[in-house]
């Protein structure tokens, strides 16, 4: 059990944010919905022990596990989204692979160019209605090696789709958002978007410390993780207005995969309705994985509901049986949702709560 006497004398502190985008960095691989800010994610991070043992059970695209083992923390992330896995994975790999992987990726470049035409499969028509006739053909031809893709590699492919799918809309969409198709299409270079992806998001970490993603289901946590073995839970969960973890860039992806996103979308916690009894079900299982003396993080957010705008931090405080420690709250700028907070006439603000099992109230 790790020393965490320091962190239940002196609460931890959380910064305001200015700007929380971080595209020039490994996080910047791909556009994921919801995905925490790095830079808020290693702020926070830095001030814990670099012995204790970390868990992200909503990790998402990785940000949170990944910046805990650039901290020298041993780091576990659970995801239930496929999509998303990959992309953790991919920012977990050692930083020993690097040179193997610009090599991977400009080896399937040249494959996927000398490919006879007779093998090559043909998009389907929801994406392919994304992207122009070339830059279409481009793709399916790298799609061929999908399965023979490194993580990292996968990610950029996945990445350069996104961007490309952007480009080819003359960049009308927003990083993070699909909008309306814009005509006429333009041609954009799937195979220099895709080399220039895996080159400029290469900042691995050294991976002195462990770090382990599971794909896996949050509600059942005690069924991959041993009880009492946890000393730190840090975490960004879904948000609790039910956002579509599968749509918008995802869709695009995994209708090209020709993978059913709605089995995948029904498995993961988005739906209004029993997201609150699914939340306490994780908090449960978070019980039974940390020690004693865990601390357990979980940064939230406003929402607008129905006309209602509700605070994460009050919503959760409700959820488990455990009182919060301690809930702070701040404003932000400079987010993708930005646009969406103007529509809606809301100042986007955020909750971090924050349960210590060793001097929090039953």
């Amino acid at each position: 059990m790790k020393d965490m006497s320091f962190y239940h004398k002196h609460k931890i502190e959380f910064m305001n944010l200015g700007s929380v985008n971080n595209p020039k960095s490994i996080h910047g691989i791909y556009p994921y919905r919801g995905k925490i800010s790095a830079l808020d994610a290693a702020e926070i991070i830095k001030q814990l022990p670099k012995d204790a043992v970390l868990l992200d059970p909503f990790c998402g695209s990785g940000t949170i596990v990944y910046e805990a083992q650039k901290h020298g923390m041993n780091a576990i992330g659970v995801e239930l989204n496929p999509l998303a896995v990959t992309l953790s994975k991919a920012k977990t790999t050692p930083k020993s692979q690097a040179n193997h992987i610009l090599e991977e990726c400009e080896r399937i470049i040249i494959k996927a160019k000398n490919l006879s035409e007779e093998v090559i499969p043909i998009m389907p028509t929801p994406p392919a209605n994304s992207f122009h006739e070339d830059t279409a053909k481009e793709i399916c031809r790298i799609s061929v090696f999908e399965g023979e893709m490194t993580e990292y590699v996968k990610a950029a492919y996945f990445g350069a789709i996104a961007l490309t799918a952007r480009g080819c809309n003359h960049y009308k969409w927003t990083s993070s958002t699909v909008g309306k198709n814009i005509e006429p299409k333009r041609y954009i270079n799937f195979y220099e978007k895709l080399s220039s992806k895996c080159k400029k998001h290469l900042y691995l970490n050294e991976a002195e410390s462990n770090a382990e993603i599971i794909s896996a289901d949050a509600r059942e946590l005690s069924k991959y993780i041993k009880p009492n073995t946890v000393d730190v839970v840090f975490t960004s969960p879904p948000y609790f207005d039910g956002l579509d973890y599968t749509a918008y860039y995802a869709k695009l992806i995994y209708e090209m995969q020709q993978v059913d996103r709605k089995k995948i979308k029904e498995k993961l916690i988005q739906k209004v309705g029993d997201y609150y009894e699914n939340m306490q079900r994780v908090l449960d299982e978070i019980e039974k994985v940390t020690t004693d003396d865990a601390i357990i993080i979980f940064v939230v957010g406003d929402k607008k509901v129905k006309g209602e705008l509700i605070s994460g931090g009050e919503y959760f405080s409700k959820v488990h049986y455990r009182k919060p420690s301690y809930i702070m709250e701040r404003g932000y700028t400079g987010s993708s949702s930005q646009i969406f907070d103007k529509l809606n006439k809301t100042q986007r603000k955020e909750q971090i709560v924050v349960w210590d099992k060793q001097i929090g109230m039953k």
